[in-house]
């Protein structure tokens, strides 16, 4: 049980499978609250205004859209009828299972496949992606592990492929990790990573991308002293 800062502590891939499952199975108030962590409400008013600022930066008519860590396929309805194709890939079987109960098009697909360790033949949509979005993801994945991740992105993603990235940063200038830490408020046993701003604009550059939007967002929707929501556009 520990919050530690600076140093860069890796956390355990499995303890986090094992947190999401175990909130898939939980009797909460609403899907999204399984990986949003906030009540019904919050959870929706989150939703909404993420895929606003999503459709404000990148247009997905005609484009194939590839999530990593899609959870339980909330992003689905907001892009299913403007994409050509979309595909959600997971390591967690449970979520997967929901995504697959929940959201039921011709055009869209959910996998169980661990970021880290994507697999081109047997992905069930055929790469290049043009759209590639990230949503709350990173901070579960040790650094040199998102660096192969973005080489694997290198690899299957378009050419001209733009990514759409919203993590929670540091604010204290150093990072945070929590690392089997007890939240009473998720009632479980916590693990993540809290970057900088600089580190995460570091570990972007193995996207060799050739501009990049950044912002802030969920400032009213944050009671956090020690971090905050950055989204990223890169292109």
């Amino acid at each position: 049980m520990s919050r530690l800062y600076g140093d860069k502590e890796n956390i355990d891939s499995e303890e986090v499978k094992n947190f999401f499952s175990d909130r898939a199975n939980r009797d909460l108030e609403s899907d999204l609250s399984i990986v949003l962590f906030q009540d019904k409400e919050n959870s929706e008013q989150r939703h909404l205004e993420e895929k606003k600022l999503f459709h404000e930066h990148i247009d997905v008519s005609g484009k194939k859209v590839l999530e990593v860590g899609c959870g339980i396929g909330r992003w689905t309805e907001a892009l299913q009828d403007k994409c050509e194709s979309f595909l959600g890939i997971d390591y967690t079987e449970d979520l997967i299972e929901i995504a697959n109960k929940s959201h039921d098009y011709d055009n869209c697909k959910f996998q169980v496949m661990s970021a880290t360790d994507i697999n081109d033949d047997e992905l069930l949509i055929e790469p290049p992606f043009d759209v590639i979005i990230f949503s709350g993801v990173l901070m579960y994945i040790n650094d040199d592990d998102i660096k192969l991740v973005f080489e694997h992105l290198n690899r299957i993603g378009a050419q001209d492929k733009k990514l759409f990235i919203m993590e929670p940063v540091s604010r204290m200038g150093e990072r945070l990790t929590l690392k089997d830490f007890y939240s009473e408020g998720l009632e479980a046993d916590y693990s993540a990573i809290y970057r900088t701003e600089e580190e995460y604009m570091e570990l972007f550059k193995v996207l060799n991308y050739n501009k990049i939007f950044a912002d802030d967002i969920f400032d009213d929707l944050s009671d956090h002293s020690e971090t905050h929501y950055k989204y990223y556009v890169i292109e």
